[in-house]
């Protein structure tokens, strides 16, 4: 009979790893006032998805980790293992791409991710490391695709190199001496090593979230390293490959700091969205556990990628064009679809009703869609906390517009918060018409909204030299397929028994006004 430790050394499924050649890891600290669990289920379940939906990835993982405590790894004179609470972090995200061009396009397209990161994190430290330099040197375990936690001991552990020591010798070292000697023992599950570059602090920080970290603070690099089973590991720390490496540990090593994970979960793999990347982590839990192969069939698949926020039945997917690696195409689908029906008083159709009270400029309708004690934030503009101050600040933008009209292009639902990408069209006092992008984000208390933050640069509204180039345009591709159709709140108002009733009690969208462009007969 094979013992575990020898299957393991006959099972190696690092090769997996190698076409994410550059890596984004980023070490995040959890938004102070909020509870670890909402920590946890924000992150997987909200930011995640839209994270995973960015282009150029080839696998993004989220590693939630426990706080170091010590104890775990052995200690050795001249190296470092106590911790700050300031360097307790408490989630790491590794995004790896197959060339260092797909990993500059996400970044040309993460600013509405960078937009959400306020939710959740007080600081975000990202580490990129050059091809070649993050390296699975051995991994036992079948699957790289997990969901949750995988049971076994595993670690992240962090590594500052010692002062005096060049950053081209410590990378030597840790590349042909530390790594060799640890994958020669059978006891190690799985082993993979992250060589960073420096911490590009020219990054700013964005309101409430640290992007930026002092030199010495850095770390060097980092690795993962797994057990099947606490014997294992013990007997791994006893082992001769790992004594082997005591002498030689400090005079390259400064401060090692170890990180239990807690869990993993993974949003894209092998360029592809996973089952958690499409619907959330906890649908594809629940998914896996039950076993509903049926879930993942193209139809369902596609359906579920396609919901639409008001529907009569099927409609044709009409040509569209998608903004793709700043070049604009267009994308064409005589396929037919099926709309999800969205019956009065789910999130998308509150979502739309606040909208059409913004576009008939009613701003005592627009503030009873919110809570009484509200948060309410435009741009980089104050944020509003009543009702009362809402009403203010729809008020005075009002003021600033003759008509302005939302072209919503994608709405999506995680849970009580709703995610809109669209783009706004405004025509200003004197005449001219421009189109902005924006994402706005939604929480919802029962039906009513606790929360909306609209991510726009408006100043373009009021100031007509600021260019606003065609490409900017906000529109997300999904299985060649737009998530919404086009139109929305002009069929509200001409179509929707709601909207007809408001247009003859008075509260007619302003861009149907004379001095504007469009009719509402016109749809």
């Amino acid at each position: 009979m094979k013992t575990l430790n020898q299957e393991t050394a006959q099972a190696n499924y690092a090769s997996r790893d190698r076409t994410g050649k550059a890596v984004f890891y980023v070490l995040l600290w959890k938004r102070k006032g909020i509870t670890l669990n909402m920590f946890d289920d924000y992150w997987r379940n909200v930011h995640g998805p839209v994270c995973a939906r960015l282009p150029g990835q080839y696998q993004y993982w989220q590693f939630h980790v426990a706080h170091n405590q010590g104890g775990i790894w052995p200690t050795l004179d001249g190296i470092d293992y106590n911790y700050l609470e300031s360097d307790q972090f408490d989630g790491i995200a590794e995004l790896t791409f197959a060339t260092e061009n797909d990993r500059q396009t996400w970044f040309n397209a993460s600013g509405i991710l960078m937009d959400d990161e306020y939710n959740i994190f007080s600081k975000a430290i990202g580490y990129n490391t050059s091809p070649g330099n993050s390296q699975t040197y051995v991994d036992g375990i079948s699957t790289g695709d997990p969901n949750g936690e995988l049971g076994i001991p595993k670690f992240h552990v962090m590594v500052k190199k010692a002062d005096g020591v060049s950053v081209e010798a410590f990378r030597k070292y840790m590349k042909d001496s530390f790594a060799p000697a640890i994958v020669k023992s059978n006891f190690v599950l799985k082993f993979r090593l992250h060589l960073f570059e420096e911490v590009d602090n020219s990054r700013p920080d964005a309101p409430g979230v640290i992007h930026v970290e002092p030199p010495k603070n850095q770390y060097q690099a980092a690795f993962e390293i797994a057990f099947s089973n606490f014997l294992d590991m013990a007997n791994f720390f006893a082992s001769d490959e790992y004594t082997s490496t005591f002498k030689s540990q400090p005079k390259y090593i400064k401060q090692i700091n170890t990180f239990p994970e807690r869990a993993a979960y993974t949003f894209v793999y092998n360029g592809q969205l996973t089952i958690a990347g499409q619907r959330s982590c906890t649908v594809a839990e629940l998914i896996t556990n039950i076993g509903a192969i049926n879930q993942l069939k193209k139809d369902v698949v596609s359906l579920m990628s396609s919901q639409f926020s008001l529907s009569n039945g099927k409609q044709n997917i009409k040509p569209e064009q998608s903004v793709s690696d700043n070049k604009v195409s267009s994308q064409t689908t005589n396929q037919k679809s099926n709309m999800l029906e969205r019956l009065p008083g789910t999130a998308s159709e509150i979502v739309t009703r606040l909208f059409a009270r913004g576009e008939a400029f009613d701003s005592e309708g627009f503030i009873e869609f919110f809570t009484d004690t509200p948060v309410y934030q435009f741009g980089n503009f104050p944020p509003c906390f009543t009702k009362a101050a809402i009403k203010q600040s729809v008020d005075a933008f009002f003021s600033q517009v003759s008509a302005l009209y939302h072209e919503i292009k994608m709405m999506w639902e995680v849970g009580e918060v709703v995610f809109v990408e669209m783009d706004v069209i405004y025509w200003r006092k004197d005449g001219s018409v421009v189109t902005l992008p924006c994402c706005d984000i939604f929480r919802l208390e029962g039906d009513k909204f606790s929360e909306l933050r609209i991510f726009m640069d408006a100043n373009p509204v009021s100031d007509e030299t600021i260019p606003v180039p065609s490409t900017s345009s906000v529109l997300t591709i999904s299985q060649g397929q737009r998530l919404t159709p086009p139109g929305i709140l002009r069929k509200y108002f001409s179509e929707h028994d709601e909207g007809k009733k408001r247009v003859a009690t008075g509260f007619a969208p302003k861009w149907s006004d004379v001095s504007s462009k469009w009719s509402l007969a016109k749809v």
